[in-house]
């Protein structure tokens, strides 16, 4: 009889809890949503559109979202949706999910505020041609479907993890860091892991793979909220075989102050996400 006081009494402040949440979403304006996501992002350059609307369920969306810089869009989303899980929050976890459309691609988030178990994330049939940042950073003509899944954990430094990151034939033409070019290179087999620890994010040799050529990207990469105006700390490693370099031979030439060794190609990518540059 003890047991069945306790448990009915759990029941009823789960359920006032509950009750109490979603009288505060139905009250909550979501113009103020936008006010303080809009100064975040204005402190970067950046602008999103269009304006959040609730969900049925307790949640957030936007329909046809357009992150924006100065130089162009950056990301388009058919629909990216947030919203709390409210199963965790009776035993005292605060848990988000998140969900993207992208062209015909999908990206699914499950973020926890606390808990050892940080965040999930699973990405897939992403293509890049979807992805304007590409045309507006780069200026380049980008192909090839985008895969990613990790998971992240969180202890007293901060979180601690691994995403496995791969793009299927990938493509790149015409981009440009700063005022040096890249070769142009298509069909890349390419594969990598994000190294998360202590809280900082670093890419473990992203390799680009195909015929006539090796590349190879690794360095730190910015995170957090100020993560578009963070200086760049990585670098591209090319090793072209030599008819991939006769077919491109001005673009090999305007990189020869990078040969670090016959046939290899260091370059120092400085500058920002927005604007990244070989230095």
């Amino acid at each position: 009889m003890k047991g069945l006081m306790q448990a009915q009494r759990a029941g009823l402040t789960a359920a006032a809890l509950m009750l109490f949440l979603l009288f505060c979403y139905i009250q909550f304006p979501t113009a103020r949503i936008d006010t303080v996501i809009a100064r975040i992002l204005s402190q970067q350059g950046l602008t999103l559109s269009p304006a959040v609307h609730k969900t049925v369920l307790p949640g957030l969306a936007w329909d046809d979202l357009l992150l924006s810089s100065q130089q162009g869009a950056l990301l388009r989303c058919e629909r990216l949706q947030v919203r709390p899980l409210l199963l965790p929050l009776v035993v005292g976890q605060a848990v988000f999910s998140g969900a993207a459309t992208i062209g015909k691609g999908q990206l699914d988030v499950r973020y926890a505020l606390n808990g050892a178990d940080a965040l999930d994330l699973d990405a897939h049939d992403i293509s890049l041609a979807d992805i304007p940042f590409f045309k507006s950073v780069l200026g380049a003509k980008a192909a090839g479907n985008l895969w990613s899944r990790g998971t992240l954990k969180r202890n007293a430094k901060g979180l601690t993890g691994d995403l496995k990151v791969e793009v299927k034939q990938l493509e790149l033409i015409g981009v440009k860091l700063g005022s040096f070019p890249l070769p142009d290179a298509a069909n890349l087999k390419t594969q990598g892991i994000v190294r998360v620890s202590d809280g900082k994010a670093r890419l473990e040799s992203f390799t680009l793979e195909g015929d006539g050529v090796y590349m190879r990207i690794s360095g730190d990469l910015p995170t957090g909220a100020n993560a578009a105006v963070t200086p760049l700390n990585m670098r591209l490693e090319i090793m072209p075989k030599a008819e991939f370099m006769e077919k491109q031979k001005l673009v090999f030439m305007l990189l020869a102050k990078f040969m670090t060794s016959p046939g290899v190609y260091s370059l120092p990518i400085k500058g920002t996400l927005l604007k990244p540059e070989i230095l």
